[in-house]
Parts: structure tokens; sequence; C-alpha cells
């Protein structure tokens, strides 16, 4: 770090210099002067320049410079720098340099059984740490590339961390953390990280069926419209060695609730006179297009039931086997009357008719042809 200051320290030092400086840029400019003419000396003043490096006591490295008889000084501050040499620990003062500089400074030698972290080469900076150690030889793979490496004796985990691999408790290792380093041990580390994501997801909303009494029997109205709702959902994605593995789901939270579908199914029964004025309560009621059919007496229904006038047939998915029926012309001009649901037909699956009258007189049929009629299903 260069500083255009002086620390407290070095200040009778660089007095020291400035005049050391000054004295022997006088004394070139003398030595000129004796030779030379005053345009001669003048001249010889623009092209004065000069630069010294002096090291103080604490480290610090102060650049002195005269350049055309401005003198500027520069300090170099002090990196504190921690030599581990196989165990023993020691801490020096360096403004610059590198690894190599700083080990012959402090008599420290490498061996044909050593080696150094980081490289020799490697220039110093504020927080560089130097460890010398006893190497073993081991092949060490990281990111899927494999390297010839010197590791430091003692732990697995220990090596890894001063050749520069911090080992997590979520890293993959292929042998254990705790083991001793030997010559030729082969390490696999598998780096593993981890990344939360967030997404916005749909709450499908449900439908919810109620039953209501102010609604006929057989029908049904949505009294309230489904929304879907949203929550915030985090999912943890994992990584090794750079490379996606898979995704958990470590949270939801629910920004927006749902808001259910209603459904409101009628239960309420309607009411209708039948042809000797007494009250017909129904369930529901069906009306649509009616026919008439004739069978020979003894036939058998769709139900397994002889055929009889009362009987009659329909579509089954509509109107149940069973169910008991009051049936009616629509414009009242003809009235069937009570009836069960025993049969079905072509006509009846094709939805070509709702209700189909068994009679047994052919004229009867005729009689009543086709025409929109009601059928309440009590």
């Amino acid at each position: 770090m260069m500083l255009k200051t002086f620390s407290k320290p070095a200040i009778k030092w660089t007095v020291a210099a400035i005049l050391c400086a000054t004295l022997s840029a006088g004394a070139l400019v003398n030595a000129v002067a004796a030779t030379a003419t005053a345009d001669e000396v003048t001249a010889s003043k623009t092209y004065v320049e000069s630069s010294t490096e002096f090291e103080v006591g604490n480290g610090d490295v102060v650049v002195s410079t005269n350049k055309n008889f401005n003198m500027s000084f520069d300090v170099i501050k002090a990196n504190k720098i921690t030599i581990d040499n196989c165990g023993e620990k020691q801490t020096i003062s360096v403004a610059k340099g590198t690894v190599e500089e700083v080990l012959d400074r402090t008599g420290i030698t490498l061996t044909d059984n050593k080696s150094v972290t980081p490289s020799l080469n490697t220039v110093i900076t504020e927080d560089t740490n130097i460890y010398v150690y006893n190497a073993k030889n081991i092949k060490l793979t990281t990111n899927g590339t494999e390297m010839s490496v010197k590791a430091p004796e003692g732990t697995v985990e220990n090596a890894l961390n001063i050749l520069g691999y911090t080992v997590t408790d979520n890293d993959i290792l292929s042998v254990d953390k705790n083991a001793q380093v030997e010559d030729d041990m082969e390490i696999i580390l598998k780096k593993v990280t981890y990344v939360d994501e967030k997404s916005t997801e749909k709450i499908s909303y449900k439908t919810v069926e109620k039953d209501s009494d102010d609604i006929m029997t057989g029908e049904s109205e949505v009294s309230q419209k489904g929304v879907d709702g949203e929550k915030e959902v985090t999912k943890r994605c994992k990584y090794i060695d750079g490379k996606y593995a898979s995704t958990k789901v470590i949270g939801e939270k629910v920004t927006k609730e749902p808001v259910d579908k209603v459904i409101l199914n009628g239960t309420k029964r309607g009411t209708i006179t039948d042809t000797s004025g007494a009250p017909v309560s129904y369930r529901y009621m069906v009306s649509g297009s009616g026919t008439a059919y004739t069978a020979a007496p003894g036939s058998l229904t769709a139900t397994g039931a002889t055929v009889y006038e009362g009987g009659v047939a329909v579509n089954p998915a509509i109107i149940p086997y069973g169910s008991k029926l009051y049936i009616e012309a629509a414009d009242g001009s003809h009235v069937y009357g009570y009836a069960t649901a025993v049969d079905t037909g072509g006509a009846l699956m094709d939805g070509s008719a709702i209700v189909d009258l068994f009679y047994f007189s052919y004229d009867d049929c005729v009689n009543f042809g086709r025409r929109d009629v009601n059928v309440y299903v009590l």
C-alpha cells in the first residue's frame, strides 16, 4: 500500500533522508556549475531525477523521489506476515516482496522433503500466511481434475486447509478427514454448495358443495366463484463441484389465501296438484319430449318386470330405475299420472326423448304421439 504520509516513528528518519537527498541534489548542481555556463546549469536542472528506497525499523519502506528538484516521499506500509515453519511460528513485518524473498530474509531453506504454500513467486499481501511443511506426495482430485501435489503431514483436513481447500461438513471426501496424510494417498474432494431459490406457486381453489332448501331439488347454482391463491416456495438447490444435483423444498409461505368455489345443490321440494286435486310433493322435475310405446302382455322390461300401464321407460342416468313419477303434458293437454321408471330404450339413451309411456293399446300410443311433457320425480 502506497501512502503519501509519514508514521510518527519514521519522522526523524525521513527528515534525515530529505537532508541527504537535498545535499545530493545540491552537490550535483554545484558540480555541473563548475564546468558549465549558467544556461547549461539551468538546462541540467530540468533533467535531475532520482529515486531511493529505505526500510525503517517497523518494516515500512520509504521511497524518496527527486524530480526536477521537487522532493516527494511515499511510504509503503508493512504487512505482518505469519510464517509457520513445520510448527514453529514467527511473525515479521514486510512491506513488499515475494514468498521466496521472505524465506531468504528469514533464513528458511526448502529441502527436498519440504514444500511451501503459497508458491514461492506469490507476491506478499496483508493477508498472506506462509506454511513450510514436511511434504507427502499425494494425488488430489478437486472439481473433477486430478493433480499430484505435495501435502503437509498431519490430518487430511488440516493438509487440505493449508493447501487452500477449506473442507466443510457439507463437502464429500473420499477418505476420513481425520486420517493421517501418507505418501501416494489418493484424495477426492467434492465441494458441495447450496443455493436457496424462491418462487411463487399457485394454490388451486377447492370446490365445496352444500345443500340449499332455497333451490329446487335437482337444480344447483354457484354461490361463490373459486379464486386461486398463491404461496412463496423456498427451494434449496444442491450443487456438487458446481453442477446441479438436487432440489429440496425447505419452506412455504402462503401469500394469498385461495377462495373456495361453493355450489349449492337444491333440496327444496316442489308441489303440484294431481287430477283429483290432491297435492303432490316432488324432488325435481325433468322437461322434454315424451313418446309412447306398446308391447305384448307379459313382455319383460329392462329391470325384469313385466310391462304394465304406469311402468315407463327412461334414461336411468337422468331418472334412476325405481323412481316414482308423476307425468303430464307441459301444456296440460294430457295427464299420464303416477308412474314408475322400469324400462329404457334407444330414444331415451340418445336423448331424443326423456320418457316413453307404456300403453297396452296401440291406439292410445297413437293418440299420445309425441309431445312435450313434465316428469316430476317424487
